[in-house]
């Protein structure tokens, strides 16, 4: 029977294992840049869904907005305001911001994902994953 998905925390690591299966399997495509935005993303609204915890409708408006972005430069710059001790890598972030716009449909703005390219977005997506982990972990103790 497949594991539920209950917290995008579930769905950022079913995404996550996918992804890194495909990679090690010598897949390079463009889907691949897009789910790489996407796993980031929903590891950040994680953080921001189960960890911000707020008073006032007026802040949690903010935060109800906040996770309905794909740009992970507002999403990561919510959390350095409200979880500081979130150790992110914006500049890893900031690379794979877009990809999920910029790998899904032609235009100017279009791009192909490459084997070097792909190798650079893993490595911000282990990034993200990492600093996420930890701060969770560093929750529990």
């Amino acid at each position: 029977m497949a594991e539920e998905l209950k917290t995008y925390y579930d769905f950022a690591d079913n995404n996550y294992d996918f992804l890194m299966a495909a990679y090690k399997n010598g897949l390079v495509g463009n889907a691949m840049g897009t789910m790489a935005q996407e796993t980031c993303e929903k590891y950040l609204k994680h953080l921001i869904d189960e960890y911000v915890i707020l008073g006032d409708s007026a802040d949690n408006a903010k935060k109800t907005e906040i996770l309905r972005t794909h740009n992970l430069t507002k999403l990561s710059k919510y959390i350095s305001s409200h979880l500081p001790e979130v150790n992110l890598d914006r500049p890893s972030l900031n690379l794979v911001n877009g990809l999920y716009f910029t790998t899904r449909y032609p235009g100017d703005e279009s791009i192909m994902v490459e084997k070097d390219d792909l190798d650079e977005y893993i490595d911000a997506v282990k990034k993200c994953k990492n600093a996420v982990d930890e701060f969770i972990r560093s929750k529990k103790e």
